[in-house]
């Protein structure tokens, strides 16, 4: 116990002196980085934490400029406060990986430090509305506390405005949940919609549906979210597809094209202001609820593929944009018949996998409905069951030892790293808080 309080006090003591050595270019303390001379990296504490825990690192000529430093664990950068130019107060970056390697890049000098940094991980879900009532001629916007809702997807916009496609019956509206006020209310009613797509520029909304073989909405937010009704432009003499079966959308960031796929395997691209169509490539037959790009992997689409999908059933596909004919693959377990198992992509196993989304840190979440989980594909390609008891249905808040869905269909995910999930058969909107 006094080896913590001194510890804790040494910590509280170095970020004082490092945080006041970095008020001012013009009032900066500590030695400045001298680049005839190598830098040395001698230790760091604590050993282990959480997001935003505060790390120093104590080491040899690292300079007092914050602005010239760069340090990271494992691949992800770390905010640095303030540096001495012997001690450096660094703040940990978010899902960084269980243990990590701290790496310190100082002008031409680019170290190691020989020990880890355990990184701890805590997840907890709460339920945001709904209270479980699956009656659809019940459904009420209003208050959370009030309000009556089925939400199968859900999509967040730039500005963390989170919306939801909730089923009434044989009728879908599409819901804006507001946060701040604890509030949902009704932005286009009565059109089946499916799972909607959020332009990351525009903040444009577009969901499918299948009134037509090219018809699908849109909500500007210029527009106040008015929905409005649109029709894709096939190229003239093609062969369209027979039904309009459409159930997902997702907008690349690397061009700006909205991409759908059909239930017969039509993968297209259709310009966001002409909505002039390209068939991109022609895959297996079945249905995908859920479509998402990697921004570490650009113009790499992946679908998430349905218990009917043939080959391809219980899977996570993916597909070069820019090669379509040459990359389309399953990339998950060959195992048509779904299942549930974690480890690396290629022997991971799905259940009827729905709507997928990936965070800004490349971490791709599936609601995993057939096992009643919430999946997470790390950057490394590794699956993980983030919340949830596979193949045991309930709801149950609380950490990830707790927590329980009843077929969660939609992942939507806001800036600051949090995930909200449709949890369809509880008739819930649940909000997971990831650090």
């Amino acid at each position: 116990m006094k080896n913590a309080f001194v510890n804790l006090f040494l910590i509280l003591f170095s970020i004082m002196c490092l945080v006041s050595c970095g008020d001012s270019d013009d009032e900066k303390g500590g030695e400045e980085y001298n680049p005839s001379k190598p830098t040395e990296l001698l230790s760091f504490y604590p050993d282990s934490g959480k997001y935003l825990e505060k790390v120093i690192l104590i080491g040899k000529n690292f300079g007092n400029d914050p602005s010239k430093i760069k340090v990271y664990f494992n691949s992800r950068r770390a905010a640095v406060i303030g540096s001495t130019g012997s001690r450096m107060y660094v703040l940990a970056p978010r899902l960084p990986g269980d243990t990590c390697d701290i790496s310190v890049v100082v002008g031409k000098d680019s170290l190691i430090y020989p020990d880890f940094f355990r990184y701890k991980t805590s997840v907890t879900v709460t339920t945001i509305a709904g209270n479980g009532n699956k009656d659809g001629n019940a459904f009420k916007e209003g208050p959370f506390g009030e309000a009556v809702i089925q939400p199968r997807y859900v999509c967040v916009d730039k500005d963390d405005n989170v919306f939801v496609v909730n089923r009434v019956e044989n009728a879908y509206h599409v819901l804006r949940v507001d946060e701040e006020a604890s509030e949902i209310s009704v932005v286009a009613r009565g059109v089946v919609a499916n799972v909607p797509a959020a332009a990351p520029e525009t903040g444009i909304i577009s969901f499918p549906t299948e009134t037509t073989v090219g018809s699908f909405y849109t909500l500007d937010p210029q527009e106040f979210w008015a929905p409005r009704f649109r029709e894709m432009r096939w190229p003239e003499g093609s062969s369209l597809p027979a039904n309009g079966w459409k159930h997902s959308m997702v907008v690349n960031p690397d061009d700006g094209y909205i991409y759908t796929r059909y239930y017969y395997g039509e993968i297209v691209r259709i310009h966001p202001k002409s909505f002039e169509l390209e068939v991109l490539y022609k895959s297996p037959q079945g249905d995908s609820f859920g479509l998402t790009f990697n921004p570490l992997r650009p113009n790499i689409l992946y679908i998430s593929m349905w218990g009917n999908a043939g080959v391809n059933a219980h899977s996570i596909c993916s597909m070069d944009v820019t090669d379509p004919e040459n990359t389309f693959q399953r990339i998950s377990s060959s195992n048509i018949a779904g299942g549930h198992r974690d480890g690396e992509l290629s022997i991971a196993q799905f259940r009827d996998p729905s709507q997928i989304f990936c965070d800004a840190d490349g971490n791709m979440y599936i609601a995993d409905s057939g096992n009643h989980c919430i999946r997470r594909i790390t950057p490394e390609g590794m699956v993980e069951t983030t919340l949830g008891m596979p193949g045991t249905r309930g709801w149950k808040d609380g950490s990830k030892e707790e927590a329980l869905f009843n077929v969660p269909t939609g992942i939507g995910i806001s800036s600051d790293g949090s995930v909200y999930v449709a949890d369809f058969d509880n008739a819930r909107i649940r909000k997971l808080s990831i650090n």
